[in-house]
């Protein structure tokens, strides 16, 4: 979910959603574990449809994420809807934890916004739920960035460490740590007077 959103086997290969609202449904339910109403689900996310095409578009969203995770993953019981969350780990977690540099199995977290690039025009609701999350994790995201900084700066990928150092300001125009990176990035690649 950091960056545009993905859902990937243990392999790190890509699974693919026939409709963008399926995989944002999928992130909803993954980033929100706990039962929600279905008209809460259908409003999220078709809320220009009428109430009944908007029930059978959550139905057939629900019907292709437990096509791709197993017939299990979604949880309907009483007009309610959860996922389950030992199905899916999600690149948040490892974020709010603070599992940023990784270990042998997993490498680093790739640190970018949350659902960048993954606007869904017509739902509204969506924008708004993205955008509150998006505020909550901007420290986590900083925090992340900064410790990506040093490790490029450590290891002497400038390259890396100029990219880095752009990401962060996107988030923190004010970052000493982000102009820092970004200056010493220019400066080792000779670029003195940038």
């Amino acid at each position: 979910t950091l960056g545009e959103p993905a859902l990937l086997t243990p392999a790190g290969r890509p699974v693919p959603f026939r409709t963008r609202k399926a995989l944002a449904l999928l992130v909803y339910l993954a980033a929100e574990l706990r039962q929600h109403p279905r008209d809460s689900l259908a409003e999220l996310l078709w809320s220009r449809a009428a109430p009944a095409e908007a029930r059978h578009s959550l139905a057939n969203a629900i019907s292709e994420i437990r096509r791709r995770l197993g017939k299990a993953a979604v949880e309907t019981v009483a007009g309610r809807v959860r996922l389950r969350g030992d199905l899916v780990a999600l690149d948040l977690q490892r974020l709010v934890a603070g599992d940023v540099l990784g270990n042998e199995v997993d490498g680093p977290l790739e640190v970018d916004g949350f659902l960048e690039r993954f606007d869904l025009l017509d739902a509204v609701g969506f924008a708004h739920w993205k955008e509150a999350k998006r505020s909550t994790l901007v420290p986590h995201l900083r925090d992340a960035l900064v410790v990506l900084i040093d490790r490029a700066r450590r290891t002497g990928d400038f390259a890396e460490l100029g990219r880095l150092g752009d990401r962060l300001t996107r988030f923190d125009e004010l970052s000493e740590d982000a102009i820092r990176a970004r200056m010493e990035s220019r400066a080792f690649a000779g670029d003195r007077l940038g």
